[in-house]
């Protein structure tokens, strides 16, 4: 088996050495550990571009050569770029999109990482599919390629040939599921065991921090905002908020979901929520005391709410990423 890792300026480092470590582990484990050699031996370059041309690197030797016309990877792997500097990759490695794509044409599959999400879109190759990617920025991405649909709740999407993870240190569990898909399922579990990478199905918003939405110029709805975060822990309705900033129920939710996406009534859920996401993580308050500080009376409404945002009940939440849960 082939597999291609990009190696483009401002990629992230450890989105193309990790994975070529991950699978060059597993081409050396398995054939020890189950005293078989794989079926398909493993073979790993790093790919870049520069001056027009294209160089690849093997993993192995380390010596780099001018990357053949004729070369066919089986899986070409294109790593998370610095968010900083995602105009920067699109539009400066046009190379290697039109590289990605002639792979394609010659059956290989394709997995992005994170944001890199953005340059394999570049291909075109994504028009109608379904991907992932960094859940902040899914709507910049949203923005970009309007043809794509973006789940940004899922932390890997399978399109057939076509492969997408979420967030850039995803790319451990990301391997894994490749490893399953290309070697079989007892291979990737004892590739997992070995390298202690913990596989797990939760969707992305689990580990999503809320980012408050301001990047907007009605003045009105970010008065409002700022209001709902210092005052999230009272009672809080859709009519006194309109009524505060002289607007009707109707044009106030208008506003408000045109400027940031979410209903009055959704923004001020997601304040409380991520409050009592780091009270869970930062407190020995139980879970009652949490719920009533964040604005809940209704403990049972309040543990439906946290696990419809978080996919784990406050319990699991704790238990997973408070105090106790690093001990």
């Amino acid at each position: 088996m082939r597999i291609a890792i990009l190696n483009y300026e401002h990629a992230v480092a450890t989105c193309v050495t990790g994975p070529a470590e991950i699978w060059s582990a597993m081409a050396n484990t398995i054939p020890l550990l189950t005293n078989t050699p794989l079926k398909n031996p493993v073979a790993i370059d790093y790919i870049r571009a520069d001056k027009k041309k294209l160089f690849r690197k093997a993993l192995e030797t380390g010596v780099e050569e001018m990357l053949g016309n004729e070369q066919v990877y089986d899986l070409v792997i294109v790593p998370a770029m610095r968010s900083a500097k995602i105009d920067n990759v699109v539009t400066g490695e046009r190379q290697l999109v039109d590289w990605l794509n002639q792979q394609h044409a010659k059956n290989a599959d394709l997995a992005s990482i994170c944001i890199g999400a953005f340059l394999l879109a570049e291909t075109g190759l994504l028009k109608g599919k379904k991907v992932t990617t960094n859940i902040r920025f899914a709507d910049l991405f949203r923005q970009r390629y309007p043809d794509v649909e973006v789940q940004d709740d899922k932390i890997i999407i399978d399109q057939g040939n076509i492969y997408t993870c979420g967030g850039a240190f995803v790319f451990t569990t990301f391997m894994i599921y490749l490893i399953e898909k290309y070697f079989g399922h007892q291979e990737a579990i004892l590739v997992s065991k070995v390298l202690m990478i913990n596989t797990h199905q939760l969707p992305q918003h689990t580990f999503s921090v809320f980012q408050l939405q301001r990047n907007h110029s009605d003045e009105k709805i970010v008065e409002a905002q700022l209001f709902i975060e210092k005052n999230y822990e009272h009672s809080l309705s859709i009519e006194g908020l309109a009524g505060r900033y002289y607007m009707s129920n109707r044009n106030f939710i208008r506003r408000f979901e045109g400027a940031t996406g979410n209903t009055p009534l959704e923004y001020l859920q997601r304040v409380r929520i991520e409050a009592a996401k780091k009270l869970l993580e930062n407190s020995n308050d139980s879970i009652e005391q949490i719920a009533v500080k964040c604005g809940y009376e209704d403990i049972g409404f309040f543990r439906k709410i946290f696990k419809r945002n978080v996919a784990l009940n406050p319990k699991e939440y704790q238990k997973k990423y408070g105090k106790t849960g690093w001990g």
